[in-house]
């Protein structure tokens, strides 16, 4: 028989108020605009996936021109509902190419309009006593002022030898400083591999513990594995993402154009984003076999990616390229120049191929053609399945990685009692 006690225990359980968990995230970007890429899609993704008993409050920019700033405004993104906080007018268009000044960049413009803005920033975060989740260390300083709690992610980082497609090479000494700052203050410093936690650890000996890799992920509910094209001729090869130099675009031309002339013309190149490609010169040769998609939302990337036969990326470096884990998920190969990061996800002659970089630049291009001639005779022959490809990114999920960001954050709040007293929106 239950005692009187143990009743009692769980009618007070019952009528118990759970804890809300608060974060803000900070970011020059709107979740509802076209800007693609990896920062943009962990935002869309973290409003996306955020648990029940977690409140969103987004201050970030308004690309349509139309929100009042400095206003809070409820807003709801695949079904999602959330509090925006825009503070700046800054269109898609003017996003879409890098800067030339720090003046007429988005970085430097949100960073004034954070200033602008920081009374009604400050009030907001501290009545909701939001614990703070960042993804450019240049915004460190913000939640270090207000005393409250944060989690920094560093995306990927430059080489030096490497010409940007930002200011952030001219403007080195402004990220290291907020680096080692965002390091010092931050409660966990996340890394999107572990070559760069590697680097953090051996520069910031003392905040080792602190210092970890958080793989990105790929939305699995979006990015399925589909059966392939209905047959392999033209072949279809696909890209999506910024023209960076850093990701040698020219490398990637070239390759394409060797390809073409391997299989007598034969194939197609498919570019999704929004750089315009005409300023490489090796564009021209491949050019009239080009289909420029511009701007897809995620289900239209998964739609064309799932079109291709395969993708490519020559990139000298990367973090974890987004693009790569949603091409294989949809249960496409790979083809890629070597990078470390890749080797987990890029099996040989099963989800794809990596190429080592050696030689000149016209062996590796034709070294990468090679490869997708291998591809081709691969899916002809019916031994690359799409299902075993989209399997080699199993661990790259939002379950696996997303919710440890999430856990992050409640252990965070719990630890400071911030849950417990945080108001219901």
């Amino acid at each position: 028989m239950t005692s009187t006690l143990t009743l009692a225990l769980r009618a007070r359980n019952a009528n118990r108020i759970k804890p809300r968990y608060q974060i803000c995230l900070i970011h020059p970007f709107d979740p509802r605009g076209q800007k693609v890429g990896g920062l943009e899609t962990y935002i869309r993704d973290f409003i996306t996936f955020h648990p029940t008993d977690t409140d969103i409050l987004f201050i970030g920019v308004d690309s349509t021109g139309e929100l009042e700033l400095g206003k809070l405004h409820r807003m709801t993104f695949r079904g999602r509902g959330f509090d925006f906080l825009p503070i700046l007018h800054y269109s898609d268009q003017q996003a879409r190419e890098a800067a030339r000044s720090i003046r007429t960049s988005l970085t430097g413009q949100f960073f004034m309009a954070l200033l602008r803005h920081f009374g009604t920033i400050a009030r907001l975060i501290r009545a909701r006593r939001c614990s703070v989740d960042l993804r450019r260390v240049e915004f460190s300083w913000l939640p270090a002022i207000l005393r409250l709690p944060f989690v920094q992610m560093l995306h990927g980082e430059g080489a030096p030898k490497l010409q940007m497609d930002s200011l952030l090479r001219k403007y080195a000494f402004v990220h290291n400083t907020g680096e080692r700052f965002a390091v010092a203050m931050s409660e966990k410093f996340l890394c999107v591999n572990p070559f760069i936690t590697e680097r953090l650890q051996r520069t910031y000996p003392r905040r080792k513990d602190k210092i970890d890799t958080l793989w990105t992920w790929v939305n699995t509910d979006i990015f399925k594995p589909q059966l392939w094209p209905l047959n392999s001729s033209p072949f279809q090869i696909v890209f999506a993402g910024r023209l960076d130099e850093f990701k040698d675009p020219p490398l990637m031309f070239r390759t394409i154009d060797r390809l073409r002339r391997r299989l007598n013309g034969d194939v197609r190149f498919h570019y999704i984003g929004t750089s315009d490609p005409h300023r490489f010169e090796e564009f021209a040769a491949i050019e009239d076999i080009t289909v420029r998609h511009g701007f897809k939302d995620a289900a239209g990337m998964a739609e064309t990616l799932a079109s291709a036969h395969a993708g490519i990326l020559t990139s000298e470096f990367e973090g974890m390229p987004r693009c790569v884990l949603e091409t294989l998920a949809v249960g496409r190969p790979v083809v890629a120049m070597h990078l470390p990061q890749l080797e987990p996800v890029i099996h040989s002659g099963v989800s794809g191929y990596l190429v080592a970089r050696s030689g000149s630049r016209d062996d590796m291009a034709d070294a990468l053609a090679q490869r997708f001639v291998d591809v081709r005779s691969a899916i002809d022959a019916g031994t690359m399945n799409p299902v075993q490809i989209a399997d080699s990114i199993r661990a790259f999920t939002p379950g696996t990685q997303l919710a440890r960001v999430f856990r992050y954050h409640q252990e965070i709040q719990d630890a400071r009692g911030l849950a417990a007293a945080a108001p219901t929106y």
